[in-house]
């Protein structure tokens, strides 16, 4: 049986040869798949990194501008409401000139009046002098 037994074990061996071979190879082939991989995984979470840093970026400008823009539009309402508090002082004031002008016309009338008041009575002494 000793012949028999080694004849069996030469046979296995002899079979699990080319088994081992492709088994190694195969092996070979999933570790130069795990090292292409992981380089290629590098690369991909590099460009990710760089793209989200430059979305971040652009996303701070943004933001940025939309800080600049609300307060152009306060500015803007507040300009808005001072020209609108100037127009109506404007108009306050062009009602107020125009009474006081009414006021001063009637204030030279009433001096008019009185000169020639004056004048008649002083034309009225020289003429009864003279």
């Amino acid at each position: 049986m000793d012949i028999k037994l080694f004849a069996l074990w030469a046979v296995v061996v002899l079979c699990s040869v080319p088994v081992l071979i492709q088994l190694a190879r195969m092996i070979g082939a999933i570790i130069q798949l795990i090292r292409t991989t992981s380089g290629s995984i590098k690369d991909f979470s590099d460009e990710v990194v760089t793209t989200v840093k430059t979305a971040n970026s652009i996303l701070a400008t943004v933001d940025d501008m939309i800080v600049g823009v609300k307060e152009l539009v306060s500015s803007l309402k507040e300009l808005g409401s001072g020209a609108k508090k100037l127009g109506e002082t404007l108009k306050d004031s062009s009602q107020y000139v125009t009474r006081l002008l009414g006021q001063v016309s009637g204030l030279i009338a009433v001096i008019k009046s009185a000169i020639g008041i004056f004048a008649k009575g002083v034309i009225k002494k020289g003429g009864a002098d003279g």
